[in-house]
């Protein structure tokens, strides 16, 4: 009767081994958690920088100024596809640029002053027509996002400074503001701030002239609007 008893018990206990190593196998994975899985949900934004610049065609950007006549400006996001976009900067003449959106980088790659038709230059046969314009190679942001990142392109030599500033503007106090640093390529001593805020984009302009007599310009965001709707 024992033996038999013995041989009813065992497999009970092997199916029980068995459950416990498959929940320990198989189970939730927050069980075990992985530090480079929480860094990546955390942080999405350091792996796209699209989220500093969003396509929303007709969106204007009104900026106050001080320091010089031209400080204040309107940009209005005039076109735009899920690659790229098309921003008017409008203050003494109208400068229309046309930005590469990818994860990696926001990068100008073409502008054209005096630019007053309602009319789109993101096709770039459209682009290869024109004669007023020229081709730019100008990376407003590049990806990873983290403080000390750096590069270069034909007019700066830019280093992401902060990413978390909280800056106050006109229209309002913004949190995890990206600071961006740009000095020129051809005069060291001028030098650009910018700051730019997830879904908005650039909320604060500081260009500073270290040479000489030193001066600042400061744009900086006052109103988001819209176009008033026909219907």
């Amino acid at each position: 009767m024992q033996g038999r008893g013995w041989r009813l018990r065992f497999p009970i206990m092997v199916l029980f081994v068995v459950l416990v190593l498959a929940i320990r196998w198989f189970g939730p994975a927050s069980d075990i958690p992985d530090v480079e899985d929480v860094s990546e949900v955390t942080e999405p934004a350091s792996k796209d920088v699209r989220i500093y610049l969003p396509p929303l065609t007709n969106l204007i950007y009104t900026y106050l100024g001080e320091g010089m006549e031209f400080a204040s400006f309107t940009r209005t996001i005039t076109f735009a596809t899920t690659a790229a976009l098309q921003m008017e900067d409008s203050s003494g003449t109208n400068l229309a640029q046309v930005v590469e959106l990818s994860p990696e980088e926001l990068r100008i790659i073409w502008a054209e002053e005096e630019f007053y038709e309602e009319a789109s230059l993101l096709d770039e046969e459209i682009r290869q027509e024109r004669s007023l314009g020229r081709k730019r190679d100008l990376v407003l942001l590049k990806a990873p996002v983290l403080q000390g990142q750096s590069w270069s392109d034909e007019a700066f030599h830019r280093e992401i400074i902060a990413t978390d500033e909280t800056i106050t503007v006109p229209l309002g106090t913004f949190y995890e503001v990206v600071a961006v640093k740009s000095r020129s390529v051809e005069t060291e001593s001028f030098v650009t701030y910018e700051y730019y805020a997830k879904n908005v984009g650039l909320i604060k302009r500081v260009s500073v002239s270290e040479e000489g007599e030193a001066y600042a310009v400061v744009s900086s965001l006052s109103r988001l609007s819209s176009p008033p709707s026909l219907f």
